[in-house]
């Protein structure tokens, strides 16, 4: 249950825009959970982060493209992702790409700079839905916990819900990076920067 009573419409809003113009935009995913519980968090974090998908693609191919490419090209792992990117990508591919936590704002970028058709890139977003369900629900989880709205019992259970979630999210983005090493696919793109 959300501790105050906010219309969402607005931080939705924000949200896309966060994402439309490429800002991070974590603090805004877990701050749903924590004013707007787990549920209303959640969709207005889906739907923020769709419509900021969309927004994001169509400024990164039209008008902010130069500052885009200017970006990426200063960054090693932005070039490699750029290069990968320039034939269109697999869906497989992409899907390896959104669950291997490379920073969001990178692969939207190099997907919108190269010739990824939109449907597949969206697609391939949907593969965002556990990392932002887990920021969410911690949010959530931290505001309950705040508030004393959460025994003991229950606070610990869900801490170890999350946490079990968030180690299988891991091992599965590692099992992946380890999968786009081994097909050929730039090593440089997964290394920590």
């Amino acid at each position: 249950m959300p501790a105050l009573h906010l219309d969402p419409l607005p931080y939705l809003l924000l949200l896309m825009a966060a994402v439309g113009l490429g800002l991070p935009g974590g603090a805004l995913v877990v701050g749903a959970g924590a004013l707007f519980g787990p549920w209303t968090g959640l969709g207005t974090v889906l739907a923020g982060q769709a419509m900021g998908l969309v927004l994001n693609w169509q400024l990164c191919r039209s008008v902010l493209r130069p500052r885009v490419q200017r970006w990426l090209g200063r960054q090693q792992r932005g070039r490699r992702l750029h290069r990968l990117l320039q034939r269109p990508g697999s869906l497989r591919l992409l899907l390896l790409l959104r669950l291997t936590l490379i920073p969001m704002n990178l692969v939207n970028a190099a997907c919108a700079l190269g010739p990824t058709p939109l449907a597949r890139y969206a697609l391939s977003s949907l593969m965002l839905v556990p990392r932002f369900s887990l920021m969410v629900q911690a949010g959530s989880m931290g505001a309950q916990a705040a508030r004393g709205s959460l025994t003991p019992m229950a606070l610990a259970g869900r801490a170890v819900a999350l946490l079990a979630s968030a180690a299988v999210l891991m091992i599965l983005a590692r099992s992946l990076r380890q999968e786009i090493v081994s097909n050929e696919v730039d090593p440089g793109i997964t290394a920590a920067s």
